[in-house]
């Protein structure tokens, strides 16, 4: 019998803390599998290049000559990928037992279906709330005035799901998803006028557009450190490259008005993210 080929294709940017457990964890998904790694890493200065390099001599291994950002590196890998199928991961991610052969024994006859996303859990094992709507004028409001971290708001941007059942959804974190290869080449992969968020958002919607399903799979776990390599950046710079991406975003998929609308709580934003960066400051979080 034919092996299903896979590409796991991970960007990376100061990953050295999470890099060799993430790649260690794909070891045990290679029976029955013609498993291919890509590893694109982003300028990484932290020796993240080295670990792969001398621990994973097997890993395809594409150095940037400076940071292109999520999307665009992911499409440097991509255009590297030779397997049927693509499994887009974090680097702060752990695949459990045989979760990416489950999955791929689940899509593989199921046409209609262009993208597989497993369930996220944390380090203790508690689920990651991962499912949401596509991004609206109200969620990403409640976002940006970070209101979406109270209880009564929280359930406006991810509503009740059930976590337990296989099913069609919307949209879902990114950061571990399953991609048939044909399907992405035809939605022309990553729009990377994107740097930083929003890009997988983006690819999802294009997906959808395009007539695929986006199916949630609990019957697969995979471990992740949620914000890892994020919380390395200062409160103030993730906040300029959120925006950016949002504005774009809206600009492709959403009316004018709602546009014109957004941008009072985009400027209103940068209040708590000066307010994270001043307490991060006290704290000796930021140089």
């Amino acid at each position: 019998m034919k092996k299903t080929s896979v590409s796991t294709v991970i960007v990376t940017w100061n990953s050295a803390d999470t890099i060799e457990n993430c790649l260690g964890s794909l070891a045990t998904a290679v029976k029955d599998l013609r498993l291919e790694v890509v590893v694109v890493d982003n300028v990484s200065s932290d020796g993240t290049d080295g670990i792969i390099k001398t621990k994973f001599p097997n890993v395809k291994l594409i150095r940037n000559k400076k940071n292109v950002g999520y999307g665009t590196a992911c499409n440097h890998g991509l255009k590297m990928a030779t397997g049927e199928f693509v499994f887009l991961l974090n680097p702060d991610t752990e695949v459990l037992d045989d979760s990416l052969k489950k999955m791929l024994d689940y899509i593989k006859p199921r046409q209609d279906i262009g993208v597989l996303a497993p369930t996220l859990v944390n380090q203790d094992n508690s689920l990651q709330i991962e499912v949401s709507s596509f991004p609206s004028l109200s969620n990403q409001i409640l976002i940006l005035l970070r209101l979406h971290r109270l209880p009564f708001f929280k359930k406006v941007v991810y509503p009740d799901y059930e976590y337990e059942k296989v099913q069609e959804l919307e949209h879902i974190m990114g950061s571990a998803i399953l991609v048939r290869k044909e399907v992405l080449t035809k939605v022309d992969f990553f729009d990377e006028n994107f740097f930083l968020w929003f890009e997988d958002t983006d690819l999802l919607k294009r997906i959808a557009s395009a007539g695929y399903k986006i199916v949630y799979f609990p019957n697969a776990s995979v471990l992740h450190i949620r914000s890892h390599s994020i919380r390395k950046l200062c409160p103030l710079e993730r906040q300029i490259i959120w925006n950016k991406s949002l504005r774009y975003y809206f600009k492709k998929h959403r009316p004018r008005l709602e546009q014109i609308l957004l941008e009072p709580f985009i400027a209103l934003s940068y209040l708590p993210a000066f307010l994270q960066f001043a307490v991060d400051k006290l704290r000796g979080r930021v140089l």
